[in-house]
């Protein structure tokens, strides 16, 4: 197995292992959180897949891992294929086109892409359930139970795992040993 193979495997697998957190995470912290109005989203799959394309190049390898990530997420959380299929692929590009911006990947830039990236993705969700007549929330109840506290608790999250996610991230794509 080559070294670009086994990278991607990395890759592939830190997304996974991600995932699984997620649904960890909801599961044993935020159960006991989200019995009232409020509900709290937690997207570490979304945080590890921006850390990758903020430093993967190639463009074809990240709407793959958008289809097919976004299938896996949506086959397991909605039942309902194309939220995330959708979704997710078009955030990636989106990041990737306006990435010649970066003069270094920081701590403030890579905050404000997560940022903007998750909101994207949760107000790009509530709309496809709105138009699917999925939800009948209005869209204040929205911002103000589900997207601000997900943006919120999602912040905090990555305040407390940026290090070591990006560190782990920028060694799964580089491809080179340093001399």
């Amino acid at each position: 197995m080559t070294i670009k193979n086994r990278k991607i495997f990395g890759q592939v697998l830190f997304i996974l292992i991600a995932f699984y957190l997620d649904g960890l995470m909801k599961w044993a912290f935020l159960n006991n959180m989200n019995r009232g109005t409020v509900i709290i989203l937690p997207q570490l799959m979304l945080m590890a897949i921006v850390m990758l394309t903020m430093r993967i190049e190639d463009r074809r390898q990240l709407i793959i891992y958008g289809v097919v990530f976004g299938v896996i997420y949506d086959s397991y959380y909605y039942g309902i294929i194309g939220l995330y299929t959708v979704l997710l692929p078009l955030l990636m590009v989106g990041i990737d086109h306006f990435r010649f911006l970066l003069i270094k990947n920081n701590m403030g830039y890579d905050l404000s892409i997560y940022f903007l990236a998750l909101t994207f993705l949760q107000s790009g969700i509530y709309l496809l359930e709105k138009l699917l007549q999925q939800t009948s929330t209005d869209a204040l109840d929205f911002i103000t139970f589900t997207l601000g506290p997900t943006l919120l608790w999602n912040i905090l999250v990555f305040f407390l795992l940026y290090v070591p996610l990006a560190k782990l991230s920028e060694w799964l794509v580089k491809y080179r040993r340093d001399k």
